[in-house]
């Protein structure tokens, strides 16, 4: 097992992996049970048909092709797909004999004899070839750093979109966690509220929103690391929780709008992320006690104190804020 080990961020980065072969019809069979999950900034299928056909032309007439980067899902033991969905599609599709808009999946500009063809279609050598075509993958095991595998998403992603770490928490941290977070962040009133922000970034927002509310002391200089281990402690939370938490984040914003209007979280003209959370955490705390004059007040002592703004600590800011609200009740 190969250890790698990076000082670019200020702290070494542990991420042990190992090395693994995979004929292509284990591979496709592995697709079609889902052992394989697959991030949804990377779902959509991009390669051109020609693109396809030169990676399964490659693997039947023997040429070498990159190696797939998977991680061991700590929950389920799956392989959460880091770089390689386009290859591993493009075999479930060939094999299964037609592409998603389910028009007939023949070969093109592939090696002259087996141009045009089809998987079913192939000679019996030549599909032998291909099921037993060896593709290398590099397996990221289990027991990952989870700071290092924020790197090595960003790094080895090689889909072209743009990684937002909220996009890499979801598919590291998938749970049911993560999925109320992402029911919470389509609320329609929310929605209004947060000026239409886009999904990753609202996911964010509110995931700050309740680590900041429910685990402020495991921050230790880093938001990213904070809001990963909040995920990490946090994965799978029973209905009970989840409940709890979805009547926190209702109660909040429907205080918030019923208090101070539809722009309650906006500073000027735009939506801003430290007032939300400002306001989610003293209304989350002080709920039965606080009345709109109260709320109104605090916002108002907020707006006018020129510190808050400068603090980029986010306990900080929240102790900040709770001494504020301390001062005007």
């Amino acid at each position: 097992m190969t250890q790698d080990k990076s000082e670019d961020y200020g702290y070494r980065l542990n991420v042990e992996y190992y090395g693994a072969d995979f004929p292509v019809e284990v591979l496709v069979a592995r697709m079609e049970r889902e052992d394989f999950i697959i991030p949804e900034f990377q779902r959509e299928f991009v390669w051109k048909r020609t693109d396809s056909s030169r990676f399964i032309d490659s693997l039947i007439i023997g040429l070498p092709t990159p190696s797939i980067f998977l991680a061991k899902d700590k929950k389920s033991s799956k392989y959460i797909v880091i770089d390689g969905q386009q290859r591993l599609r493009t075999l479930q599709y060939f094999y299964r004999g037609y592409y998603p808009d389910e028009k007939k999946f023949h070969l093109e500009g592939a090696t002259p004899q087996i141009n045009g063809l089809t998987y079913q279609e192939l000679p019996p050598y030549e599909r032998r070839n291909l099921d037993n075509a060896i593709i290398h993958c590099v397996i990221i095991s289990e027991d990952y750093d989870s700071r290092g595998m924020f790197h090595v998403f960003e790094r080895l992603n090689t889909s072209g979109v743009s990684l937002k770490p909220q996009e890499i928490r979801n598919a590291l941290y998938h749970g049911s966690t993560i999925n109320l977070i992402k029911e919470l962040s389509s609320n329609e009133l929310w929605s209004t509220m947060s000026g239409h922000t886009s999904s990753s970034n609202s996911q964010e927002i509110i995931l700050r929103g309740f680590a900041l509310l429910q685990n402020k002391e495991a921050y230790m200089g880093s938001t990213e690391d904070f809001l990963n281990y909040f995920l990490t402690q946090n994965q799978d939370l029973g209905e009970v929780e989840l409940s709890g938490m979805r009547t926190l984040f209702s109660n909040a914003i429907n205080k918030a709008f019923e208090c101070l209007g539809e722009k309650a979280f906006y500073r000027g003209s735009r939506f801003n992320a430290s007032l939300f959370e400002s306001l989610f955490v003293i209304i989350s705390q002080k709920y039965d006690d606080l009345d709109c004059k109260s709320l109104t007040a605090f916002r108002d002592n907020l707006f006018l104190d020129g510190e808050i703004w400068n603090l980029r600590n986010p306990v900080k800011k929240v102790e900040y804020v709770k001494n504020i609200y301390k001062s005007i009740i």
